[in-house]
């Protein structure tokens, strides 16, 4: 296994990135680190990059290689398309390499080598050659120098041809004597364009979010001028241990992704410098290109960055409010040089302070004492946001600016408003110690248990003490300090005490009554085992002494009960296996085959649906190879209404033993939609056949095609063994084109209501764990805020709107603790926002569901059987936890045996009786009973089991 580093003999600059849709890829950040430390420069264009995009990037920047990742499939559509596009554009010489873990098999690896692709490395090559060793091989494949043999690269300047601009920039860079024969044609060349092409400099300190505002500012740009072009020119340092360079500007810009747009990034290649010392060269060969506008970005390298000012005609300085104290101010160079200021990320702490400031800190430089202070061109604005008032009016000032100085045709009008730049807050900024008051409100609440045991314990040895001693002297005395303590015990603790035989008496009973939404349910209270053993569903604590009693009361309980830790409900719901049918692959039909399949002949039908990766990313399917090779590939395609009705067709989704999971997030409101949209139709398509309008349903529907001169959709494949057909018969229309108004609405209000299933649809775990992210995660939690408000206003209560999730959080790499701790605070935070919305909780919590991944760490072993619910009623935002199968009759394999070593603590909602705070509950140490001997076989009905704890 190579561990020693290669040296290249050349500058070599690799472009990284994962591949479309590919977006909880860990990877590839480790290899490209591994890359840079190494002495590459490394364009690093992050996750979810298409072919297309990849190879525009890797020719603008004249990189020596591309190196993907790639792990959801499609690979050799992926890998080959972008080969195609290289040699398409006369760029074969740009090599490409990648890696898929085990996702990519031996027999496609051998099929894209003979292709043209230089290497795709397998786990096998990970063995032997280990991670450095897999590097080197690839930097001494790609170890050339670029720039060299240039054919007529000047003469296409002024078409803008990409790939002659960026040779002409790498010759400058390493082939300097070789550019000096082509500089002064280059020069002359645009002689009068120098003065036409304005250059914006923008320089500041790092962090302070340069790369963002030029994304906003070029996105304004292209918006407003319809016919102009930009070219961009980014700069960042070099490592001066290994010569290499995190080029990682273009992960922050989303706008550049077009045609007007040219964008080149550089390396420093020497230290303490803020700038490449060939940006000169750089800046007049885009000048050479004619293009309409040059951004200059500097590296930023702290409070001297005036060197920007000798390449540009406007300069903008970025800064944050958090310079330091205020004598830092006199010490920035660039406030007595810059043109306009922006302080950006203007929703920290101070902000409004800090505009201050430096507003008269620029006053003091440019001795503009008389001047007002709206005057100063000193701008607050927030780049991260979405058509930020501040950014506005930076934007205009900035072009305005650029016109003035440098008589270009680039005078702005764009819209703006007098309005400062102000952070729309998902949590509410008096809220923000939300998750500081649970668990200090938790710890609060321990210690009050623990307070209260001791006393019961107490008043336990004294009663006992009493009931000895008869009528003995000392009797007066205990009785008295009985008294006293007793003044000091909670009085519902007292009654749940007396209230504790009454209640164990009941679960005693063959049947357990109790109300459920003004309906009285009756269920069993044991499971049989095969030896004929009653097993109790719930059983009881022997205790006998008032202490440990109360503290299992306070803490464990039983289910349906505060603090809920053996879950919201009494019992399990009856007649229904808690198997999940997992299904998803290729087109709805045969995802449809496969469900109907695995639930043949099951009484409950739990759906549970895996989406391809073109769905997860709200993508529609398409003939292009980089997205054709992923359309239904390790999940079913969903692109319509149509598609969700063939997918559960022959369900009714709306009968009370069918539910339907659905993990997906980014569009989880688009396909819910879809979801819902299904089961109203299916609804309609019975009350059509009920009622025999199947004719007079059929001639609208005739008539609607007629008019539309389409085909009209249907299900493309033989109907499945035990599908009826139910949803196919509104194919292409929907219930409100065929049925009167009233009649539909009706039929609606009835299936959103009983419709049951989940949409994961947890925003926070993808921006944490898995970046299958569309929109921006604000936008994101207010669309699941919108969606929960239709769900309170609708009144659907069988249906989660979020499954929050630990399960991905564990897959990125969290313990078992920080996954628990992660999905708390998600969850969390989720009822924190609904709640800033004006919500009740006791109207959204039922819509609320937890999971968690299953390890084999003990941690794992418990946190796996937690399955959280956010309350109901009452009783909101509480925790449910399955039962522990441990019992007497079983016995389970060494590895099913497990004993917490260190504190589980969950958080529960509180019930009225303790003034609606939240508190902490702990599972604390427990030991399941162990057998000698194993039966031969399991049993063929679980036993529901109980949680056991000394």
């Amino acid at each position: 296994m190579d561990t020693t580093i290669y040296s290249p003999k050349n500058k070599i600059r690799i472009v990284t990135a994962a591949s479309l849709f590919d977006g909880h890829d860990a990877s590839i950040n480790i290899m490209r680190r591994i890359i840079q430390a190494s002495g590459a420069e490394v364009i690093h264009l992050g996750h979810d990059r298409s072919a297309q995009e990849v190879v525009e990037c890797a020719i603008q920047e004249d990189a020596n290689a591309i190196a993907m990742t790639s792990y959801l499939g499609g690979h050799v559509e992926y890998f080959k398309y972008m080969f195609d596009l290289l040699k398409e554009r006369g760029c074969s010489h740009i090599k490409i390499f990648g890696g898929g873990g085990g996702t990519i098999l031996p027999d496609e690896i051998k099929e894209l080598h003979a292709y043209g692709i230089s290497r795709i490395y397998h786990p096998y090559d990970g063995r032997s050659m280990g991670l450095q060793g897999m590097i080197n091989d690839m930097l001494q494949k790609c170890d050339f120098a670029t720039g060299v043999n240039l054919n007529g690269e000047v003469d296409e300047l002024t078409q803008k041809n990409p790939k002659a601009i960026a040779r002409l920039i790498s010759c400058a860079e390493n082939n300097h004597t070789e550019f000096e024969k082509f500089y002064p044609k280059i020069t002359s060349g645009n002689g009068k364009q120098t003065k036409l092409t304005p250059v914006l400099g923008i320089t500041g300190t790092g962090g302070a979010g340069k790369s963002s505002l030029v994304d906003e500012l070029v996105r304004r740009f292209l918006l407003e001028f319809k016919d102009k072009t930009i070219a961009i020119i980014s700069v960042d340092p070099s490592k001066r241990k290994t010569g290499g360079a995190l080029l990682g500007d273009r992960i922050r810009m989303n706008s550049i992704r077009n045609e007007r747009v040219y964008m080149r990034s550089l390396a420093t290649r020497q230290s303490n410098l803020a700038l490449s010392k060939h940006v000169k060269e750089a800046l007049d060969i885009v000048k050479a290109a004619q293009y309409d506008l040059i951004i200059l970005e500097t590296s930023g390298i702290g409070q001297s960055d005036t060197e920007i000012t000798e390449h540009s005609d406007a300069s903008l300085y970025v800064m944050t409010p958090e310079y330091g104290a205020a004598t830092q101010l006199e010490k920035i160079d660039m406030l007595d040089f810059a043109d306009l200021i922006a302080l950006n990320k203007f929703d920290k702490r101070g902000a409004m302070d800090a505009l201050r400031d430096v507003k008269k800190q620029y006053k003091r430089n440019h001795k503009l004492f008389d001047i007002d202070d709206e005057k100063i061109p000193v701008f607050g604005t927030i780049a991260s946001q979405f058509n930020d008032p501040g950014m506005n009016q930076l934007y205009k000032a900035v072009m305005n600016k650029v016109a003035e100085k440098t008589g270009a045709d680039l005078k702005s009008d764009y819209h703006t408003t007098e309005e400062m730049s102000e952070k729309v807050y998902i949590i509410p900024p008096n809220r923000t110690r939300y998750l500081s008051e649970i668990s200090e409100n938790n710890r609060s609440y321990d210690k009050w248990v623990e307070e209260q045991s001791d006393l019961a314990q107490k008043l336990y040895s004294l009663h006992q003490s009493i009931e000895i001693l008869g009528k003995s002297v000392a009797v007066e005395e205990l009785k008295k300090e009985y008294a006293s303590l007793e003044r000091n015990f909670d009085g519902n603790n007292k009654k749940a005490l007396e209230d504790f035989p009454a209640k164990a008496d009941l679960y005693k009973q063959d049947f357990y009554e109790f109300k459920v939404r003004e309906k009285v349910l009756k269920l069993k209270t044991f499971d049989e085992s095969l030896s004929r053993n009653r097993i109790p569903k719930v059983a009881f604590p022997k205790y006998k002494a008032w202490g440990e009693l109360l503290k299992w009361i306070l803490q464990e309980n039983v289910p349906g009960e505060f603090p809920f830790t053996a879950g919201v409900f009494r019992f399990k719901r009856e007649g229904e296996d808690p198997t999940r049918m997992f299904a998803g692959e290729g087109c709805p039909e045969r995802t449809n085959r496969r469900f109907h399949y695995v639930s043949l002949g099951m009484p409950a039908k739990r759906l549970s649906t895996a989406f391809d990766s073109v769905t997860l990313y709200g993508n529609d399917p398409d003939y292009r190879p980089d997205i054709y090779g992923k359309v239904g590939n390790s999940g079913v395609s969903v692109c319509c209404l149509d598609d969700a009705k063939k997918l559960y067709s022959g369900f009714n989704l709306c009968n009370p033993a069918t539910s339907v999971s659905m993990t997906i997030n980014g569009p989880s409101s688009i396909i819910c939609a879809y979801f819902m949209n299904a089961a109203i139709d299916q609804q309609c398509e019975l009350y059509i056949k009920e009622n025999k309008l199947e004719k007079e349903v059929e001639k609208k529907i005739d008539a609607i095609y007629k008019d539309k001169k389409t085909e009209r959709p249907k299900y493309n494949y033989d109907i499945p063994e035990g599908n009826d057909s139910l949803g196919l018969m509104l194919l292409g229309v929907t219930g409100d084109e065929v049925l009167p108004k009233d009649v539909y609405e009706k039929i609606k209000a009835s299936a959103i209501a009983q419709v049951r299933g989940t949409v994961q649809a947890d925003i926070l775990k993808e921006d944490q764990a898995q970046n299958t992210c569309i929109f921006s995660t604000e936008f994101s939690l207010r669309l699941m805020g919108d969606m929960q408000q239709y769900f309170i206003d609708k009144a659907i209560r069988n249906f989660y709107s979020v499954s929050i999730s630990g399960y991905h959080i564990a897959e990125a790499g969290a313990n078992p603790i920080s996954q628990l701790a992660f999905t708390l605070s998600n969850g969390f935070t989720y009822v924190e926002y609904y709640l800033s919305r004006g919500m009740d909780i006791n109207a959204f919590a039922p819509n609320l569901s937890f999971f968690f991944s299953n390890g084999i760490d003990p941690e794992y072993s418990v946190i796996g059987r937690v399955k959280a619910y956010l309350g109901k009623g009452n009783e909101a935002l509480s925790i449910k936890l399955t039962n522990v199968r441990k019992c007497s009759s079983i016995t389970y394999k060494p590895a099913d045996v497990v004993c917490m070593h260190r504190k589980l603590t969950l958080m529960t909602y509180a019930p009225p009786c303790r003034r609606s705070m939240l508190f902490m509950i702990t599972a604390t140490r427990f030991t399941p009973m162990l057998m000698t001997k194993p039966l031969p076989h399991p049993p063929k009905k679980a036993c529901a089991g109980l949680w056991l704890f000394n």
